[in-house]
């Protein structure tokens, strides 16, 4: 018998993507000023897509966060790409989904309790 619903499951599985975002994106500001540092980002919300497109899909075969190379980014003569502004509107943008995941989470857990608890 699950506990957990699906929505749940969904939900814990972005809270952990973001997680992985903030991890990459801090460790992107982190190295800023370091010579030939190449930004890095997550890749998950395309793969998630595509994955709940296909509702038979095997749970071993879950979209999971992945980490890359950002391409595009304009490298300076340090061969540094980190733009800074970027990274910090990155992390603000996260900040704020992981906040409205963890909402969401806290509803799910309430109204479990308020099932439990009854009439």
């Amino acid at each position: 018998m699950k506990i957990m619903g699906e929505k749940t499951e969904l939900l814990q599985r972005l809270v952990s993507a973001a997680d992985a975002r903030q991890n990459v994106v801090s460790q992107n500001i982190a190295n800023v000023n370091t010579p030939g540092y190449k930004t890095q980002e997550v890749r998950f919300e395309d793969q998630l897509a595509a994955e709940l497109e296909r509702p038979a899909l095997n749970v071993a075969k879950a979209a999971q966060p992945q980490i890359a190379a950002t391409a595009g980014l304009q490298t300076r003569n340090d061969g540094n790409n980190v733009d800074l502004d970027r990274e910090v509107g990155e992390l603000n943008k996260n900040a704020m989904m992981m906040q409205t995941y963890l909402r969401m989470i806290g509803a799910e857990m309430r109204m479990m309790r308020d099932a439990m608890d009854g009439p």
